[in-house]
């Protein structure tokens, strides 16, 4: 698969918006956001200062959370064996708290650019470690450049946000060629159909976690078993041509924010199962363990 059938399978959250509804919608979702940043007033996403989405002060702070990233694997038990060993090793920019934790949360939940600008430049710092660091597992016969395969957004989460924070980050990345040498991106993954009930199950969640009248919110609700049954057979690989590029591709699995790693170990499983190479992860912070020393941070995750 050339670069520009890459372009052409990439996740449809993250896609440009495809027939006259899906246009209409789209566009007018950025008409009203527009509107939007006119009447509500723009404060810093963590100290809370006046007409800046994020301070000076406090973007030095997230800068220096993030300049030196590092394996974490160690902080997911869905990545580890019993015994200590890495199933996947993943690398993390930084911790998930202060600074970083305020701007991961307020650019999920509305996309601003100038919080992109700063966890797009976390991000590529992450890639660029996990690239340098990541070895192939034994048996596997690598082929060809390596894959930077972002995890596709929840359906839910993308109806109650209307983007893919993750997806934007990443081709932001493509797009100014701040990817590792060597690689590119590659949406391969999909989200899995889900029936009607389903989804309409999602959605009233979703409504309830953003109302504050659920008593969950979203995955960091749940324990280990939990998220891991939740994600279960919730990836797959979109069409028979991307399956039969995968197969010996090196791939490097790209999410924002790692809890326990049931949703990096299904995407790995689903590409795996098309004969893919995956060498680990990178992401854009992780949820330390034990959780409960960071009780205030991760209560506040927002890891769909």
């Amino acid at each position: 698969m050339d670069r520009a059938e890459l372009a052409e399978s990439a996740a449809r959250h993250a896609a440009p918006p495809a027939g006259a509804v899906r246009r209409l919608a789209a566009a007018a979702l950025k008409s009203w956001s527009e509107l939007l940043s006119l009447v509500v007033p723009v404060e810093c996403a963590a100290c809370l200062a006046p007409d800046t989405p994020l301070c000076a002060p406090c973007a030095r702070s997230l800068r220096r959370a993030t300049a030196a990233p590092r394996r974490v694997e160690e902080h997911a038990p869905s990545l580890m064996t019993y015994d200590g060993e890495p199933l996947l090793h993943a690398v993390a920019a930084g911790c998930y708290r202060g600074e970083l934790a305020h701007a991961v949360l307020a650019f999920k939940r509305h996309g601003t650019p100038a919080l992109a600008a700063e966890l797009a430049s976390a991000l590529a710092r992450s890639l660029k470690a996990a690239v340098g660091s990541g070895v192939p597992r034994a048996g596997f016969q690598a082929r060809g450049g390596l894959w930077i395969v972002p995890v596709p957004t929840s359906t839910a989460a993308f109806v109650r946000r209307g983007f893919d924070p993750l997806g934007l980050l990443v081709a932001r990345l493509s797009r100014e060629g701040r990817l590792p040498g060597g690689t590119a991106r590659a949406p391969v993954l999909r989200r899995r159909r889900q029936r009607i009930h389903e989804l309409l199950s999602s959605a009233v969640s979703a409504a309830a976690e953003w109302t504050g009248a659920g008593h969950g919110a979203g995955q960091k609700s749940l324990r280990r078993g939990q998220r891991r049954g939740r994600v279960a057979g919730s990836f797959e690989v979109r069409g028979s041509r991307a399956r039969r590029s995968l197969a010996g591709r090196r791939i490097v699995v790209v999410d924002d924010v790692l809890t326990t790693g049931a949703t990096l170990r299904e995407a790995t499983r689903a590409l795996e199962d098309a004969g893919a190479v995956v060498l680990g992860a990178a992401v854009i912070c992780f949820v330390p363990v034990p959780e409960h020393q960071h009780a205030e941070d991760s209560q506040s995750a927002d890891t769909e």
